[in-house]
């Protein structure tokens, strides 16, 4: 069982797609892909993706292959918009990662089925991402500390500057000990409810939550 570790804070834009693929994320280099501008959110801030963010839901489930092939596409995005050729390694997976892993997106500001990553504007938001793997995708409690879980967190705290990312944000393991309670699971939707002590800038996300499926 391994501990969950308290998230790193730092100032400016983040591509947050290495911090919902497991583990922590240190702070960004010169080499990290830039956040395309959309109007899936404020662009930059999060790393998020551009384009469309359609119908909005406060969490959504979708496969590890659907969520790849979205992170491909804010990869192509980049490349189309700046000419840059932006690394693909993270869309590509791990030979022991499930393409049919569920990956339960949640966001005090909505999630959408149509872009991954979702960008997370300044102001006290959050976001949680957990992985049920395929033995996990039935009713049960799970402990957060369960790596198998991957529980990591994304977080912005309020802004210094009229700037659209001027604040503190960070990510990386969900901090504080919990449970994820699986209480009903079909082919339509994902019923959960997470218990944490995290105490992250915009409150504590303890909840119940129905998160349907990405198609």
């Amino acid at each position: 069982m391994l501990t969950a570790c308290d998230p790193a804070f730092w100032d400016g834009s983040v591509d947050i797609s290495d911090v919902f693929n497991g583990g922590a994320h240190d702070p960004p280099d010169s080499d990290d892909p830039p956040g395309p501008p959309g109007t899936g959110g404020t662009g930059g801030a999060g790393g998020g993706g551009g384009g469309d963010a359609g119908p909005l839901s406060t969490a959504v489930a979708m496969t590890r292959a659907r969520r790849e092939a979205l992170l491909q596409a804010y990869y192509d995005q980049i490349e189309n918009e700046t000419g840059n050729v932006a690394s693909t390694a993270a869309a590509g997976g791990q030979p022991d990662q499930d393409p049919n892993d569920l990956m339960l997106h949640i966001s005090d500001i909505g999630e959408s089925c149509d872009i991954y990553p979702r960008s997370l504007p300044c102001g006290e938001h959050w976001q949680l991402r957990f992985v049920l793997p395929i033995a996990y995708q039935q009713v049960g409690v799970y402990d957060l500390d369960d790596f198998a879980l991957h529980a990591s967190v994304f977080e912005t705290g309020a802004p210094y500057s009229p700037a659209p990312d001027d604040c503190p944000m960070g990510g990386g393991t969900l901090f504080g000990s919990g449970t994820l309670e699986i209480l009903a699971i079909d082919s339509a939707e994902v019923r959960f409810r997470v218990t944490t002590t995290a105490a992250l800038m915009g409150g504590n996300p303890s909840g119940e939550y129905t998160a349907p499926r990405c198609p």
